[in-house]
């Protein structure tokens, strides 16, 4: 299979060419402090996503596909077994960035933010730029909600797989370069593809892989009891465009003390719009 059409699998699903103007980060107050202080957001490891059943969502696909495919073959069980061994390959772990496209949602309101929060609107225009590691490759792209287009890339994937595995070569070094493509597919294909159940979200990711080197050097931070990994991504403070008031968040004091939160740290409030969510709350 020739290079590009090995890549075909993820780039003909996925829009990671496609940028959009704006994007949102929903957060709280603390996160907000953070962010705008240290001019850099946290991607976090996504074996470490809230949701647990979200990565294994694309992989319990692949290995049904593969099974179905091979119900009668003598290579089922070492095929399946080898794929086991590639998910567990953990010197290629994944980091996701979550934004929205939705600049005032409801429901990311209340999950990312306790309703009372800000969202972040920032313009990654030269997001590649703010990576330091060339270890390190981004990928950015809408997340799919459309189950027909996850098991259309699943099924090419698991032919693929099949083939990987049925013919194996005295070379060893190509093997393994069959299998980091694979691997690499499965882990853009998980991070971007979720239920359609998610579809409300709207959702942006930014992707992290490793793609050489050495592990990147990664952080902890604490969140429900448990001890989360993250890399740094730094920013510019002109790609910050806006920030939103959560539609909790009532008093009056709120606008202005964000203003000088921000003047505080560099920000220019004149380039910067500061709204409140339209989103009507009663009590």
């Amino acid at each position: 299979m020739e290079s590009t059409e090995k890549w075909n699998i993820v780039t003909k699903y996925l829009n990671l060419i496609e940028d959009y103007t704006t994007l949102y980060h929903y957060t709280n107050v603390y996160g907000l402090e953070g962010i705008m202080k240290h001019k850099e957001l946290w991607v976090s490891n996504a074996d470490f996503l809230n949701d647990k059943t979200e990565r294994k969502y694309t992989e319990e696909i692949l290995f049904n596909l593969i099974e179905d495919k091979l119900k009668n073959n003598k290579l089922r069980d070492f095929i399946i077994k080898g794929m086991e061994e590639i998910l567990d390959m953990k010197n290629y772990a994944t980091y996701v960035l979550s934004l929205s496209k939705n600049k005032d949602s409801n429901l990311l309101w209340s999950n990312y933010s306790k309703d009372d929060g800000y969202n972040i609107s920032f313009q990654f225009e030269s997001l590649k730029d703010m990576v330091d590691s060339p270890d390190l490759t981004v990928f950015k792209s809408k997340v799919i909600y459309d189950e027909e287009i996850h098991y259309e890339a699943l099924n090419k994937l698991a032919d693929y797989c099949i083939t990987t595995f049925s013919n194996i070569k005295t070379s060893s070094e190509e093997f393994l370069d069959e299998i980091r493509v694979i691997l690499t597919c499965l882990q853009l294909l998980s991070s971007f593809f979720k239920d359609s159940c998610f579809q409300q979200e709207e959702e942006y990711r930014v992707v992290l892989i490793q793609t050489g080197g050495d592990k990147p050097s990664y952080e902890c931070r604490v969140s429900n009891g448990t001890f989360i990994p993250y890399l740094k991504m730094g920013f510019n403070i002109n790609d910050v465009k806006g920030i939103t008031i959560g539609p909790k968040n009532k008093m009056d004091i709120s606008e202005e003390g964000l203003k000088s939160f921000l003047t505080l740290n560099e920000f220019n409030v004149e380039t910067i719009e500061i709204n409140r969510s339209k989103i009507p709350y009663r009590y």
